[in-house]
C-alpha cells in the first residue's frame, strides 16, 4: 500500500489507444460481483467460471491523477478512486460515466460495495459513505490522519483502520461507531472469515483476530516488521506478508507468515532480507507471493506448498509488487511498478504476457462478469475483456463530463 500523494498530471480527455493491448489469460464469462478489495471478505482474490480467450481493451477512462485503488464491481456498475479525491461509478459494459463525488483527499482506499451503499476511506482523514445509486453522500466519519486502508463490510458493519492507529467497526447505514480499538497506524485493510473473525495487521508489526460483533481480542503476533497489506483467511490459516523496516539496510525477517487461523500459532514462515507488500493468494495447496529486495527492489515471485512453505518455483519480475494477484484458473494476473500488467502461469511461473500500461500500477486487478478491471498511475482505469466481445468504441471520459 503506497502513501497518499497526489501527482500533477495532464488533465485533457481520454483517447482511445490506437492499438488493441492483447493479454492470454483464463477468464470468467459469468464470474460473481467483486464488491470490495480482492472479491470477498476472506481477501481471496479468486475469479470463477473461467474460459479461455485472449483480453484486449475494451475501453478506458481518463479520471485524473492515478488510480492506484482496486475497482469495486457490483452488478453492471464499476466503483473507484483517485487520487484526484474523486469517486467514480462507471457502466461497467462500457466505461460511462454514472456519477462522482469528491472527497477532500486522494482516494487509494478501495471501496466496498453493500447493498445500496459504497463505503471508502480517504486522504482527507474521513470515511465515507455514498449512495451507490447516485453518489449522495451518506455519512461521513473523521479520524485524526489519512485513511489509506480499504473497508471491509461485513453483514451491516463496515470495518477500517486509520493511519491514526484507530480501527473502527461502523454501522453502514448511519456511520455510527459500534466499537473501536486503539493500536499502531493501520495501512492494512483488514479481512475476516465465515465465523465472524476479524484479522488485521499495523504499521508497528502486530497482527490480530478480534470478534466483529464486539472488538474482543481473540489473539495477537508480533511480526518481524509492519503489516502493510490485508491478510488472506483461507480454511484454516491466516497469512501475511510483512514489510521490512528499512530498504537501505534490511535485515533478515520472517517476511511471509503463515498461522493458526483459530489460535495464532505460526505454521511457517519464509526468512530473508526483503519485504512482501501486497496480500498473498492461495489455492488450495499453494501460496503465492513476491518479494521485493533491497535499496534497487528488485522483485521475485514464489509459490510454495501451503502445508509446509517447501518452495515449488520462482521467477524474477520488473518491478515492485504492490498489486496483490488474482487467480484464474492456472493464471495469476496483477500489475508492478514497472507499468506492466503480468499473467503468470501458477503451475512453473513462467511469465505469459507482459502488457505495457500508461503507468506504475498499484491497483490490485478486480475481476467479474468476465473482465477485467486495474487502474494505473497515468489516470486511467483500464477494461481488459476477451477479443470477441471486447467493446469497438469511443471510451467515456470522465474529465470531459465535470
Amino acid at each position: 500500500m503506497k502513501a497518499p500523494v497526489c501527482r500533477v498530471r495532464n488533465r485533457s480527455a481520454v483517447v482511445w489507444l490506437p492499438v488493441l493491448l492483447l493479454l492470454a489469460v483464463d477468464i470468467g464469462t459469468a464470474a460473481a460481483d467483486w464488491p470490495m478489495l480482492r472479491g470477498d471478505i476472506k481477501r481471496s482474490g479468486l475469479a470463477q467460471a473461467l474460459t479461455s480467450g485472449e483480453l484486449q481493451v475494451a475501453w478506458t477512462v481518463r479520471l485524473g491523477l492515478s488510480v492506484d485503488c482496486s475497482p469495486a464491481v457490483v452488478g453492471e456498475k464499476v466503483y473507484v478512486g483517485s487520487d484526484d479525491g474523486t469517486v467514480s461509478c462507471l457502466q461497467a459494459e462500457d466505461g460511462r460515466l454514472l456519477w462522482q463525488a469528491r472527497t477532500g483527499g486522494a482516494v487509494v482506499s478501495s471501496p466496498a460495495v453493500h447493498g445500496a451503499v459504497v463505503c471508502v476511506g480517504s486522504a482527507d482523514r474521513c470515511i465515507y459513505a455514498f449512495d451507490a445509486n447516485t453518489g449522495e453522500r451518506l455519512w461521513r466519519v473523521r479520524t485524526w490522519r489519512p485513511i489509506v486502508a480499504s473497508p471491509l463490510v461485513l453483514e451491516d458493519r463496515a470495518y477500517i483502520g486509520s493511519l491514526d492507529g484507530s480501527f473502527k467497526c461502523l454501522q453502514v447505514a448511519t456511520g455510527a461507531v459500534v466499537w473501536e480499538h486503539q493500536g499502531g497506524p493501520f495501512s492494512a485493510s483488514p479481512a475476516a472469515d465465515s465465523d465472524g473473525i476479524i484479522y488485521c495487521g499495523d504499521e508497528e508489526g502486530r497482527l490480530w483476530a478480534r470478534r466483529a460483533d464486539s472488538g474482543q481480542e481473540l489473539w495477537e503476533v508480533e511480526m518481524d516488521g509492519g503489516v502493510v497489506s490485508a491478510p488472506l483467511v483461507t480454511e484454516n490459516h491466516v497469512i501475511a506478508g510483512v514489510m521490512a523496516p528499512s530498504a537501505l539496510r534490511v535485515p533478515r525477517i520472517r517476511h511471509l507468515v503463515v498461522l493458526e487461523r483459530t489460535t495464532g500459532r505460526q505454521v511457517w514462515a519464509k526468512e530473508g532480507q526483503s519485504s512482501v507488500l501486497h496480500t498473498p493468494i492461495a489455492d488450495g495447496s499453494r501460496v503465492y507471493y513476491s518479494i521485493v529486495s533491497g535499496y534497487t527492489s528488485s522483485t521475485e515471485m514464489f509459490a510454495a506448498r501451503l502445508q509446509d512453505g517447501a518452495e515449488v518455483w520462482k521467477a524474477r519480475l520488473g518491478g515492485v509488487a504492490d498489486s496483490s494477484p488474482a487467480l484464474c484458473g492456472d493464471h495469476l494476473l496483477f500489475g508492478l511498478h514497472d507499468s506492466h500488467f503480468y499473467t503468470v502461469d501458477k503451475r512453473g511461473g513462467r511469465v505469459l504476457q507482459r502488457l505495457p500500461l500508461g503507468g506504475k500500477v498499484y491497483s490490485s486487478p478486480a475481476i467479474a462478469a468476465g473482465r477485467v478491471y486495474v487502474g494505473a498511475g497515468d489516470g486511467n482505469l483500464y477494461c481488459l475483456k476477451p477479443a470477441a466481445t471486447a467493446l469497438l468504441g469511443t471510451p467515456q471520459s470522465a474529465l470531459a463530463e465535470r
